[in-house]
């Protein structure tokens, strides 16, 4: 039986969830620019992940719009609902490590068998949420644990900047040296992410280079396809419980962590839920797993960041 109920008393928000007054009381230019700099920072990392494996798999143009429009619709709703009933800067978005995982698994299971599995995965997501156990769980486990995991999961991402160095110098260099500079010098990385500015640096080499593309003609906006899932044993068990743990162990570790040491008591119980049922709003198009995420806190009022989030 769902444990719902006791989720909501031991979680219960703080505070009264906040009207369209409260928004425009705290939303103020700071919050806002931090806020849309999260956005762009998160968008121009994670998305080119997204369309790195969705590539890798032989997905269709119309399969990577519609993959990249569900996600980014249900981590925008979660956040928006989180934010406002609890006050807090409870980002959502979408797991790099759990779509890394995906790896090359559309290679040899259909689209339909993957965008089943992401059920089965928001099912066991929010079985984890309804128990109330992931908040004793994840306190009991080990930080280091966690950030080993992430390492593993990057490392290839990593290995690949040597060999992608070696194969394209005149795209790859400038766009090392960007990511190294922004990093390197903080002044510059406050004005201009370095991931960010390691995007622009790769748009300008490619351009210099002349190896843009010009398009047909097409429609301005996405049109997303809809995959009926398919639910196949192979599917199931080699990507259920991998992107279930990944999302709770290391993603929601690492959100929750960083949460609580700005002074936020984020809640944790309540994170599958909203993933899960975000997910399933989102489900007749492609989508893995989402995960809380975080946004940096400048200082001021420990309650004035979650407008940030909006």
């Amino acid at each position: 039986m769902c444990l719902v109920p006791k989720v909501q008393r031991t979680e219960r928000p703080e505070f009264k969830p906040a009207g369209l007054r409260d928004v425009l009381r705290d939303l103020g230019p700071r919050y806002a620019a931090n806020g849309v700099m999260g956005l762009v920072f998160s968008a121009s990392g994670s998305l080119a992940v997204t369309l790195a494996v969705g590539s890798m798999g032989g997905l269709t143009a119309a399969q990577l719009a519609s993959w990249v429009f569900a996600i980014l619709l249900s981590a925008g709703a979660a956040t928006l609902v989180t934010s406002l009933l609890y006050r807090q800067p409870l980002g959502f978005a979408w797991s790099i490590p759990g779509t890394v995982q995906l790896g090359p698994s559309p290679q040899h299971l259909s689209f339909p068998e993957v965008v089943g599995a992401f059920f089965g995965a928001g099912v066991l997501i929010l079985a984890l949420g309804c128990s109330g156990v992931i908040r004793p769980l994840t306190t009991a486990i080990s930080l280091p644990i966690v950030m080993a995991m992430v390492a593993a999961v990057f490392l290839k991402f990593g290995t690949d900047i040597v060999a992608s160095s070696r194969a394209d110098p005149w795209i790859a260099l400038p766009m090392v040296v960007a990511f190294l500079l922004l990093s390197a010098v903080p002044t510059l990385g406050r004005r201009l992410p370095p991931v960010l500015g390691t995007l622009l640096a790769g748009i300008v080499a490619v351009a210099v280079s002349g190896r843009f593309t010009a398009l047909g003609e097409g429609p301005v906006l996405a049109l997303p396809i809809f995959t009926v899932p398919e639910f196949t044993w192979s599917a199931q068990l080699q990507l259920v419980v991998p992107l279930a743990l990944t999302v709770w162990m290391v993603q929601n570790g690492q959100g929750t962590a960083v949460l609580r040491a700005a002074g936020h008591y984020p809640p944790v119980n309540v994170f599958p839920s909203a993933q899960a049922f975000f997910r399933w709003a989102a489900s007749p198009c492609p989508r893995h797993c989402s995960r809380p995420s975080w946004l940096r806190s400048p200082p001021g009022s420990r309650w004035v960041p979650w407008s940030r989030s909006l």
